[in-house]
């Protein structure tokens, strides 16, 4: 309660001697959000996808230009290789790969998985393919 001296600031409600913070005043929300994706099981999702968005900063340009993330999954990151050859030197790097992941995931194990490039789908309209067809008898990787 205000003495008969002090003022109350402008724009302070009745009863309020001096400003300060209320449950009603406007708060960062970083802590709810990391709570609310902890209680539902996201957080683990969050870190692989933050690492997929920064994919080129974390391998560098050279190998973010030649290997791309194909799916990610928690503990499980899969890469696809734009050739065949580029698949074995990724598999060469996975030591240095994998080290630089799991720093940015904070420590967190990681299994990384290398695909070779994926050949073209052979499958038209709306029914795909013949059944007992051998296929276009060519092979791709």
């Amino acid at each position: 309660m205000l003495s008969e001296g002090e003022e109350r600031g402008p724009g302070l409600p009745p009863g309020r001697g001096r400003p300060g913070p209320s449950p009603f005043d406007p708060r960062p929300g970083g802590k709810d959000l990391r709570r609310y994706a902890d209680e539902h099981g996201w957080a683990g999702k969050l870190a692989i996808a933050s690492v997929s968005v920064r994919w080129s900063e974390i391998v560098g340009p050279q190998i973010a230009e030649h290997a791309v993330i194909e799916s990610f999954e928690v503990g499980r990151l899969t890469i696809r290789a734009s050739s065949s050859s580029w698949a074995q030197q990724l598999r060469l790097l996975m030591p240095t790969i994998e080290r630089s992941v799991t720093e940015e995931l904070g420590g967190s194990a990681v299994e990384i998985r290398v695909l070779g490039p994926a050949g073209p789908t052979w499958r038209h309209g709306r029914f795909g393919a013949a059944r007992g067809g051998r296929g276009p008898r060519d092979t791709y990787g």
